[in-house]
This record gives structure tokens, C-alpha cells and sequence, in this order.
């Protein structure tokens, strides 16, 4: 056959490939036997020759590697429009199988055209379950009030379709190290499966980045994939087969081409492998669209009611805390404590050390607030005042709490505080225990500065 003549009858870049036959699903070398200008262009000259392997020209990717296998060698159109992370672009490729092979090689067609934003026309083009699923997925994560319902809505129908074992949603949070699962699927009677989620380190999910490289997923079929993944990854290797995972699918999030998170599934149903690459993808796009955007929600939202200085809660969040209890809108659990805690010197510690000295003694605080009150609600209420909301708290849990911080907040501790509190097991009047709480903070600041008149009072006692 006139590969040549064949491809230049195309006006969108084309190449005939060989495809080396091998064994149980998988192939050999594949080669770019021949190629139009167009396809030359696009993929650059000066790199290009006939015959070269495809992998010196783009990087190596399993899956492409199963398309050209299911092409060639079992004589399947495929198609499919992806978008590409080595290039941060999205490539419509339709791949044909050609009536010519030898007894070591087996040859198709590949097309490919590319736009650098996601095309509507193109992602519908997909089959008619693959697109009711991309329909549902977004409707799920745009209709549903709470973000987490519509991506626990996602995972299942990705667990149902996929018939996994285990299928979730995780996030990276590469400041602090963590990761987050957002919601995850265990099929029963899987038990050993949801240990997985549990398994997964940040450590190890680092790794699965590099063995990315610049492939859009990770996919693991069959024990072949497997024996490759204990080369490439032997610390994830280990993890897979600890918990006896057969197979795999591995899809990165992206928020501006960087990864964000993965979707995760595992012991999938492998004959459905081509609909799933296709599926996961799409989804993804959707999914990461849904994340960034939620993170920008809450990083908005954070900044109206952190105090970032501190990093406990605003004035104008526990307002609105407050406001919540006055009118209803959610129920204070009772009993329930509340501290006013002031810290005492800082004026003096501003005007002769400089406001800097005065900003580690505030973070100070804070800190001790967080080490006593880790499940309580934290506010700093003004500049040198902090407000501790304790719901739901016995007298005797309250009082042990207050009587370690009254213990290490004394005169002689590195943060020094007037403390006030109120204890409240009779209604859900807030504002009369911040009240109370209030007054006895004044007065323990009186008394302070009464006691320690080498310190300059503050002005204004509030």
C-alpha cells in the first residue's frame, strides 16, 4: 500500500502507524511509518523522520498505546476527544484500522486535530451512555445546594458504571501536605477496599504525579500493566498489592494545567476500559471545573471571616455566628460556655517593641486558645480580645478548660489575660452570657492593671 500517497489525501494531519503484534492485549514497538506536512507541521519538522518511534516524537502513553492496540491489531475504529496535559490542549484523534498487515505488524491510521478550549460539539459527539453520564455529572455539581452532595453524586454513578470496587474523589492541598477525600464508593462486600482510601498517603500520591509524566491518566488493566507499575512506582506497587488491588484508573484534576487532585477507582470492570478512559476524562474536566470553583467560594469566604493574622475567626463571622443563634437559623447545642479573653500589655508591648513584637504576641495567643479549645469556636472580636464560644459543654468540662487557661495565661506566662465567662445551662441566650462574660472581663483588667500599675493601663477598658 501507498502509505504516502495514502496520508497526503487527508487535510487534516494524518500518519500511518505500525503497530508491532505481541500478546494478551498488549503491543510492541509502534512506529510513525508515514506522514502528510500537515501532521509534520503540527508535530514539528526538525524533530521528525519516517519510521521513528512514536514516543521520540510525543511522550510514551499507555493509553494511546491501548487505542493503537485495539485499532490495528483488533480492527477498531477509535475515537476520542481528550484533553491533552503535555500540550494543554484538546486533541479530537480518531484512529482506523488499514487492511495491510504483515506477519509481525499491523498498521492504522491516526488523525488528530486539536483546540485549545473545550468544544461542545466535540465533547457530545461521545456515545449516547458516556454523554447521559457527562450530562448528570454536570447537573449534579451544578444543581445541588451542597458542593459535597454533587460530587458524592459523581462517585457513585462512576462506582455503578464502572462496577469498581472503590471509586472516589480526592484533593491536594500542597501547603499543608494533606490530602482530602472528598467522598469515596466501596462496593459490598469489598471491606478490604475501603481501607485503601485510608492508605493513601500524601507522600504517595506525590508519586503518582511523576509517574504521570505528561500522560493524562494512569491505568492499570491487567497483571502486565502491573509487573510495568512495580518498575516505574514500587512504593505505590506495594500499597496496590497489600490490598489486593487488580486494576486501576488514575485521573488528575487540573486547575491551569496544574494537578489539583485525582479520581480514583479500582478492580474495575476491564471490559469496559475504551468507555471508561473516555468517561473518567470528561468527568474530570467537569469535576475540576467544580473544584476550582468551590475553592474559590471558600477562599472568598475565608477571607471575609478569618482573621489572618491569627487564624481563628473574625469579628464579623461570630456576628454573624451570633446572629444565627438570635434568629433561629441554627440552634446553639446546650449547655454552653462563653470566654471573653483580653491580652494584657499589649499597648506596651506595641510602643516599645514595635507593632511586629505586638503581632507574635497576638499569634501567641491564639495558639493557646487552639491548644485548649480545639473543638470550640474561636473569635478575635477586636484588637487585643479573643471570644470563645463552648457548645454543648458539661460545667465540669467548661471549668477544667477555663482553669487551664486562667493557669497558663497568669502574669508570669508568655501570654498574659484577663479572663471573663459565663456558663449556661437554662436557655439559649447568648447575648446575656457575652454580657456577663464581658463584665467580668473588664473588671479582671481593672484589677490587673490596679495590681501592676508599672504597666500603662489601656485607655479604653472594653
Amino acid at each position: 500500500m501507498d502509505f504516502q500517497g495514502f496520508v497526503n489525501t487527508f487535510s487534516i494531519p494524518c500518519a500511518v502507524l505500525s503497530v508491532q503484534n505481541a500478546f494478551n492485549g498488549h503491543c510492541g514497538e509502534i512506529r510513525i511509518v508515514k506522514s502528510n506536512d500537515i501532521y509534520r507541521e503540527k508535530m514539528g519538522v526538525a524533530r521528525y523522520h519516517d519510521g521513528m518511534l512514536y514516543q521520540d516524537l510525543v511522550p510514551k502513553d499507555s493509553k494511546f498505546e491501548d487505542f493503537c492496540y485495539r485499532s490495528a491489531i483488533l480492527k477498531k475504529k477509535m475515537h476520542a476527544y481528550i484533553h491533552t496535559r503535555g500540550i494543554n490542549a484538546w486533541s479530537d484523534i480518531t484512529l482506523i484500522p488499514l487492511d495491510c498487515n504483515d506477519s509481525n505488524l499491523s498498521y492504522c491510521a491516526f488523525f488528530f486535530e486539536l483546540t485549545r478550549e473545550p468544544d461542545a460539539e466535540r465533547i457530545s459527539n461521545v456515545s449516547v451512555e458516556t454523554a447521559h453520564a457527562i450530562i448528570k455529572t454536570a447537573l449534579s455539581l451544578n444543581n445541588k445546594e451542597n458542593f459535597i452532595d454533587g460530587i458524592s453524586e459523581v462517585v457513585s454513578d462512576i462506582q455503578k458504571i464502572s462496577d469498581a470496587d472503590c471509586s472516589c474523589i480526592l484533593t491536594l492541598n500542597r501547603k499543608s501536605k494533606k490530602i482530602k477525600v472528598l467522598y469515596e464508593k466501596i462496593k459490598a462486600p469489598s471491606k478490604y477496599i475501603s481501607e485503601i482510601a485510608k492508605s493513601i498517603s500524601y507522600e504517595l500520591v506525590e508519586t503518582w504525579e511523576k509517574t504521570l509524566g505528561k500522560s493524562n491518566c494512569i491505568i492499570i488493566k491487567d497483571e502486565h500493566d502491573m509487573e510495568e507499575m512495580s518498575k516505574i512506582n514500587p512504593l505505590w506497587f506495594s500499597n496496590l498489592r497489600q490490598y489486593e488491588v487488580k486494576s486501576v484508573i488514575v485521573n488528575p484534576l487540573l486547575k491551569n494545567n496544574k494537578i489539583i487532585g485525582y479520581i480514583f477507582i479500582s478492580n474495575f470492570n476491564t471490559e469496559k476500559l475504551v468507555q471508561l478512559k473516555e468517561l473518567i476524562e470528561l468527568v474530570s474536566y467537569f469535576v475540576s471545573a467544580a473544584i476550582a470553583n468551590h475553592g474559590k467560594i471558600k477562599e472568598l469566604e475565608t477571607v471575609s471571616t478569618e482573621d489572618t493574622l491569627t487564624g481563628v475567626k473574625n469579628r464579623n463571622a461570630m456576628n454573624m455566628r451570633i446572629d444565627s443563634f438570635v434568629t433561629g437559623a441554627e440552634v446553639l447545642e446546650q449547655p454552653f460556655g462563653v470566654i471573653f479573653a483580653d491580652i494584657n500589655g499589649l499597648d506596651q508591648v506595641n510602643e516599645d517593641d514595635g507593632h511586629s513584637s505586638g503581632d507574635i504576641l497576638l499569634k501567641k495567643a491564639a495558639e493557646l486558645l487552639k491548644s485548649i479549645f480545639r473543638q470550640d469556636e474561636i473569635y478575635r472580636s477586636s484588637g487585643a480580645e479573643f471570644v470563645i464560644i463552648v457548645p454543648g459543654c458539661s460545667k465540669e468540662d467548661f471549668t477544667k478548660k477555663l482553669n487551664e487557661l486562667k493557669a497558663r495565661s497568669c502574669y508570669s506566662s508568655e501570654v498574659c489575660l484577663s479572663i471573663g465567662s459565663d456558663w449556661n445551662d437554662e436557655d439559649q441566650n447568648i447575648r446575656r452570657s457575652m454580657h456577663i462574660a464581658d463584665e467580668e472581663m473588664y473588671n479582671e483588667k481593672a484589677k490587673f492593671y490596679m495590681e501592676h500599675q508599672n504597666l500603662e493601663r489601656r485607655r479604653n477598658l472594653s
